[in-house]
């Protein structure tokens, strides 16, 4: 079978972000397993206009933004890969398929973008969510079929576009549990933001966090453009000694800050699910969050980690953790048990299956007995 993808970033973009890791985690397997994969995405600085590696071909176009015009363009006048289905990825702007595509497609969304559009841009945002992401799911979308990374995303995908449950399947991502695995421990208490740097993130809380605890020390991993603002405020707090600033970094670094983590955090305000929570959890390191969209779901309270709903909540949580070893090498054992069950392998056989039932072939997902060689991230295999 011949898969399209289309997406705003793929996984080299410097903003991948979850996206980035949900592709290569899936793309791995379904090239190991026979299927052609070809993806359109925004390009980049210093990008690669076309790759070709073994059946995954990636076109990448213009910007983040520019890519949307230019594909449907492309579309219209019959530019784009014939493929037996259409995987395109809604992250806040709809890609107007039904307008321009022919054959069969599923639309994939993590989460509903509405209130990061007010966080990021103020009530300006409110009319970009309108024009963007709300009326075309609404009214074009209407008999569409649709894939989200969780249950709490199908439910605010029901709430806020209207879309029949019926049409709306869920698959959890996954996560490389060869790659990601538990090491030592720092030997100070170590908590870990791992993510893009951005207003509806609310990086801030942790910063209240590492305030009220004494001797915990903030690793900030990732880039983004609320990065300036927080780095202002770290030195006006008198933080600079205990939050480090480390931005993008490589695979094997990552791997290295999570597993010497005491603890993970998150403070954001809208997530699908959090990818981060599962890389933490396969490296050994529970997770403290704000029990929003899929992080009720990708950290299980009590067992993989804690869910607060306030500054206060989050604060008693981490110093929990830091205070209690027998609690955190318990909650470590469970975390990396559960990644152990959540794999890619896994993951990508039921967006596979929902794909091939879309583009209604008859074929049949790689048998359960399958067990592909080293299905590495597409995103180290292509760089």
């Amino acid at each position: 079978m011949h898969i399209l993808i289309l997406t705003d970033r793929d996984w080299d973009h410097p903003d991948a972000g979850g996206t980035g890791v949900h592709l290569t985690g899936q793309i791995g397997h379904w090239v190991r397993w026979g299927q052609s994969v070809t993806v359109i995405a925004g390009g980049y600085e210093g990008a690669t206009t076309v790759e070709h590696r073994d059946r995954l071909t990636v076109y990448r176009v213009g910007s983040r933004v520019s890519v949307f015009p230019r594909t449907i363009i492309r579309g219209i006048v019959g530019r784009i890969p014939k493929a037996d289905v259409t995987l395109e990825i809604i992250n806040g702007i709809c890609w107007m398929t039904p307008l321009w595509l022919k054959g069969p497609r599923v639309s994939l969304i993590h989460h509903v973008h509405r209130s990061m559009y007010v966080d990021e841009m103020g009530q300006k945002g409110r009319l970009a969510a309108l024009a963007l992401e709300t009326l075309p799911l609404r009214t074009l979308y209407r008999r569409s079929h649709f894939l989200v990374v969780s249950e709490a995303t199908k439910g605010e995908v029901e709430r806020t576009h209207a879309i029949p449950s019926a049409s709306i399947d869920v698959v959890y991502p996954g996560v490389d549990g060869e790659f990601f695995q538990p090491g030592p421990k720092s030997e100070l208490p170590t908590m870990i933001f791992l993510g893009r740097l951005k207003a509806y993130k609310r990086v801030e809380t942790l910063l209240d966090v590492v305030s009220a605890i004494d001797g915990l020390t903030l690793d900030l991993v990732g880039d983004g453009d609320h990065g300036p603002a927080l780095r202002a405020e770290v030195a006006a707090r008198g933080l600079a000694d205990r939050v480090r600033f480390h931005g993008h970094v490589n695979d094997e670094k990552k791997k290295l800050l999570l597993s010497r983590s005491w603890l993970a955090a998150t403070a954001s305000a809208a997530e699908g699910w959090s990818s981060a929570t599962l890389e933490a959890a396969a490296s050994g390191t529970p997770t403290v969050a704000h029990p929003v969209g899929g992080l009720r779901e990708s950290i299980v309270d009590g067992q993989t980690g804690f869910h607060g709903e306030t500054l206060g909540d989050l604060v008693a949580a981490a110093q929990r953790l830091v205070d209690d070893e027998p609690l955190r090498t318990r909650l470590s054992v469970q975390a990396r048990a559960r990644a152990e069950v959540l794999s890619w392998e896994r993951s990508a056989r039921g967006t596979l299956g929902v794909l091939q039932g879309a583009a209604d072939q008859g074929l049949a997902a790689p048998p359960a007995d399958m067990e592909p060689q080293n299905a590495a991230t597409v995103g180290r295999q292509t760089r």
